[in-house]
């Protein structure tokens, strides 16, 4: 009850209902009977009574095994249905009808011993009373248990990466409804590592009073921290990770936080935690990787062909489909996630671990490798539009040098075909790429 909130774990840690992720989900001869099992069981005991959306469609079509998601209908975020359709409601009905037979039977027993506010105090309400909602284009709820797990696995993003719970995380990612913040925020308090959530203007001269080892938060705003202590004389001496959160960085990118992060005796470790819209948690890279570890025990992962919706090897290129495993709050099934990549479940060569990788397709586009890798760029966003049936490309750009942009944008003018050149400062641009979600690249040609 007094304990402090970051005390040794083996204290405070109650027992997480979930299956962890570990055992026949870590192996690969044995993965795909897990998954099997333990989709089988979701769906038959927790969707298919419980869920408004896709009760009917799992009752009329039985799905038994991973390979049998092929007969559910894909869905991307922008045409999912009415969030509150997405919630699992179990009623006394569907639970006796066709739920869970062992949930059943604790209701009639707290029923005749009078225990019903108990049983729906310590077990009802934290399995399916979703009490946070984080937002995508579709709000989607997570119910106390929910957010244990987030918890788990947030804990092993902090593992994968190097943080143990001697460090010091100091995070500057602005507080929102959405896996990025709440993964790391409750994966550090279980992990029992200190951890320190500031606004994302803090300035580096109070962050490095703190003597942070780890620096967390998304690309540009620690972009924007170092450059911003180097500039000013306040250094980072002592960090050893920086975690960037909530998107995927490019080589350039990552090569240029590593470079202000590090010094020559000790280079910092850039590791990346993210996934798309609509996925319960983020994935992960680990130390020294830079393809993302997924979670086998609370997903199962799909690679389709975007033209014809087929299912294609895992190892063949396309673009990843996603489906919860075990998670309770909101269910959407076979969730598009606009991601191409590849899957590689070869055991990892940076850390042995086993669990299937996501390797990403490039997506950017051949101008992008220019802007990155212009010395006198810092930063940069292009639009693409569509302007009296013409199509427009702009592109909006910070210098790395004081003085007049004329020269630089006159040279990327030669490289490059581009409508309109538009300068921003720092902090204007990079307030434009967090309203984006990081995007690099904005299409606007269908609005």
């Amino acid at each position: 009850r007094y304990a402090p909130a970051h005390a040794n774990r083996d204290t405070h840690v109650r027992a997480l209902p979930f299956p962890p992720v570990i055992g026949d989900f870590e192996r690969p001869g044995r993965r795909r009977a897990a998954q099997d099992r333990a989709l089988r069981r979701y769906l038959a005991t927790q969707v298919r009574p419980y869920s408004p959306w896709y009760g009917e469609t799992l009752r009329n079509t039985p799905v038994e095994s991973v390979d049998d998601l092929v007969k559910l209908p894909l869905v991307s975020m922008d045409d999912a249905p009415d969030p509150s359709s997405l919630v699992l409601r179990p009623t006394m009905t569907t639970i006796a009808g066709s739920g869970d037979r062992r949930l059943l039977a604790k209701i009639w027993w707290a029923r005749m011993s009078k225990g019903m506010t108990r049983l729906n105090r310590t077990q009802l309400e934290p399995a399916y009373k979703p009490i946070h909602w984080h937002m995508a284009s579709v709000p989607l709820g997570y119910t106390a248990e929910d957010l244990d797990r987030l918890a788990e696995l947030g804990r092993s993003t902090l593992e994968m990466a190097g943080v143990d719970r001697y460090d010091v995380l100091v995070s500057v990612r602005q507080p929102e409804p959405s896996p990025a913040f709440w993964q790391l925020a409750l994966g550090a308090r279980l992990a029992g590592v200190s951890a320190l959530f500031l606004p994302v203007a803090e300035g580096p001269e109070a962050i490095a009073q703190l003597r942070p080892n780890v620096l967390a938060g998304s690309a540009v705003d620690l972009l924007r921290l170092l450059e911003d202590g180097r500039s000013t004389g306040f250094s980072f001496a002592g960090l050893r990770t920086l975690l960037v959160v909530g998107e995927p960085i490019d080589p350039m990118m990552r090569g240029r936080l590593a470079e202000l992060a590090g010094t020559s005796n000790e280079p910092a470790a850039v590791v990346a935690a993210w996934a798309p819209p609509g996925v319960r948690a983020l994935w992960t890279e680990c130390r020294n990787g830079t393809d993302v570890h997924t979670w086998p025990a609370a997903e199962v992962i799909e690679m389709i062909d975007p033209a014809t919706g087929g299912v294609l090897p895992p190892a063949t290129e396309g673009e990843v489909v996603y489906t919860p495993l075990g998670w309770k709050g909101s269910v959407l099934l076979r969730l598009r996630t606009g991601v191409f990549g590849c899957l590689d479940d070869t055991p990892c060569v940076s850390c042995g671990r086993t669990s299937p990788r996501i390797r990403l397709v490039p997506s950017l586009p051949p101008f992008a490798s220019i802007l990155d890798e212009h010395a006198d760029v810092e930063l940069w966003q292009a639009e693409l539009r569509t302007v009296d049936g013409s199509e427009e490309l702009i592109v909006f750009v910070t210098p790395r040098r004081a003085g007049h942009p004329g020269p630089l944008l006159r040279e990327l003018d030669r490289q490059l075909s581009v409508t309109q050149f538009v300068v921003l400062d720092r902090r204007a641009l990079a307030a434009r790429l967090r309203a984006s979600g990081e995007a690099r690249v904005v299409d606007l040609r269908d609005e």
